[in-house]
């Protein structure tokens, strides 16, 4: 069904079975990774849940947990270590 969709678009699309579980592909874990940084590992203890959440709320809301160069970085990076993956997979068929 997503092959046949695929098959009217203007770019060529290649399809490959990637692991189930791949977080360094996944642009959600690094996110997580820099609000552990920005807010949890400069944090006081004497902090309540309530001003954790708070703090992580306002740092997603500010939409500088990456900049649009350090996204476009992230994306490229991905891309990279998807193609690697691929040239390491057994050729199909």
């Amino acid at each position: 069904m997503v092959l046949e969709a695929t098959r009217t678009l203007p770019i060529a699309v290649r399809f490959h079975l990637m692991p189930a579980y791949s977080p360094k592909l996944n642009p959600v874990e690094y996110a997580i990774h820099v609000i552990r940084l920005k807010v949890f590992h400069h944090a006081d203890c004497k902090d309540s849940l309530p001003e954790f959440q708070r703090f992580v709320k306002d740092l997603c809301d500010s939409g500088k947990i990456f900049s649009k160069e350090q996204i476009i970085n992230l994306l490229g990076h991905i891309e990279d270590l998807v193609l690697e993956f691929v040239n390491l997979s057994p050729k199909r068929g």
